[in-house]
């Protein structure tokens, strides 16, 4: 999946932003904090659950997006608004009368030109077929996910992902399955990365497999931390634990360093090493058709992480989109301004603009000393 663009207002809480264009595989959302940076990672979330039968009260959007197939759809809709003073209200409505809900006022889904799908209070057109009458508090896509003629957006919509893999300790798999039966199962590099295994257990396949993938994930880790010269990853195992319950838990990852002897664990190694071992890990091992989200890209990463990952985020895997965000001057500066959208915000407005908007200088030191006078005239 690749977002073309986004717009959303949320009405319950009194915020929108005007249409977002995104470049195809890296746009780097900059601002002061505040500006609203964080706000768009949340409403591009908030459609996933939406595709996934959530009703988000007050909330009206229009996304466009195409599939790895190259199938485009602009889906729109929106929630009516319901006052309460819950501030989490989403969260708390399946416990909710129906009465209280915030329910579907509209609803389209439209592909190639071809309505696929038009809703309001008084009807609803599947495939210009009238339909009975459905909940009103689901999204179309998730209650015909199964059908031909939806379950493309359906999973596109799903490979929407907010990801933080940097917390060492206990995790549990995404699977059931032990690691036994998933090293019978995926044979090939394609079948581990179209699998939905979590990151670690993607990495910790590719390892066992003795595949070129991961020796090439070593290696940009080498070329980052030149004290390291070996990587593996093993099964969680715990003295305190069963092994049937301790293959729950994600595997870890160990680095051996020139001047240490012994292997070091993930849960002892720098926050900014692992965050940078799985940041290249997801980057040739992602679900084909990825959005990966990633707020505050600068956090715990040193800056000889930055130049190399700013580079791979851009050039590496075609297949992926990945939409972040930063106030870093260092982040800011490693990324060309073609990929900037420069976020300000005028009370619950959020605005977007391109670098060109501003027409910064040709160089691209010159750009970020300007973008810099910007940022301190908002701030």
């Amino acid at each position: 999946m690749k977002i073309i663009s986004l717009q959303l207002k949320n009405h319950f809480l009194g915020w929108d932003f005007d249409e977002i264009k995104f470049s195809s595989n890296l746009t780097l959302l900059v601002g002061i904090s505040g500006a609203g940076k964080t706000q768009i990672l949340c409403g591009i979330i908030d459609l996933k659950r939406i595709a996934n039968g959530k009703a988000i009260n007050g909330l009206e959007w229009k996304i466009i997006f195409s599939t790895v197939n190259g199938t485009e759809f602009i889906w729109e809709g929106g929630f009516n608004t319901v006052e309460t003073n819950e501030l989490s209200f989403d969260d708390i409505q399946e416990k909710q009368d129906d009465r209280e809900q915030s329910s579907l006022i509209y609803e389209k889904l439209t592909s190639n030109n071809q309505v696929l799908i038009e809703r309001n209070k008084e009807s609803i057109l599947f495939n210009n077929i009238q339909m009975p009458r459905l909940s009103s508090y689901q999204s179309m896509i998730y209650i015909l996910k199964e059908e031909a003629l939806i379950e493309e957006a359906f999973d596109a919509i799903n490979k929407i992902e907010y990801r933080d893999h940097t917390i060492g300790g206990r995790r549990l798999r995404n699977s059931n399955q032990s690691l036994d039966s998933l090293k019978n199962k995926y044979n090939t590099l394609d079948s581990i990365v179209n699998s939905d295994e979590d990151i670690r257990t993607k990495l910790y396949l590719a390892y066992e497999k003795k595949l070129d993938i991961f020796e090439t994930i070593k290696s940009k880790f080498i070329d980052i931390f030149q004290q390291i010269e070996d990587l593996k990853v093993e099964p969680f195992n715990s003295d305190q634990l069963s092994k049937e319950i301790a293959d729950q838990f994600q595997p870890r990852i160990y680095i051996k360093d020139k001047s240490v002897p012994k292997w070091i664990r993930d849960d002892s190694m720098s926050s900014g090493m692992l965050r940078t071992m799985i940041h290249i890990a997801e980057i040739f091992l992602s679900n084909e058709g990825s959005v990966i989200l990633i707020d505050e890209f600068e956090n715990s990463l040193g800056i000889n992480c930055i130049d190399i990952l700013t580079d791979d985020l851009i050039h590496e895997n075609k297949t992926l989109q990945f939409i972040a965000t930063s106030h870093h001057p260092y982040i800011i500066n490693n990324i060309p301004y073609e990929y900037w959208k420069i976020v300000t915000r005028q009370g619950g407005h959020i605005r977007t603009c391109n670098a060109s908007d501003y027409h910064l200088g040709k160089s691209k030191q010159d750009a970020f000393i300007q973008l810099n006078k910007i940022l301190e005239k908002q701030s």
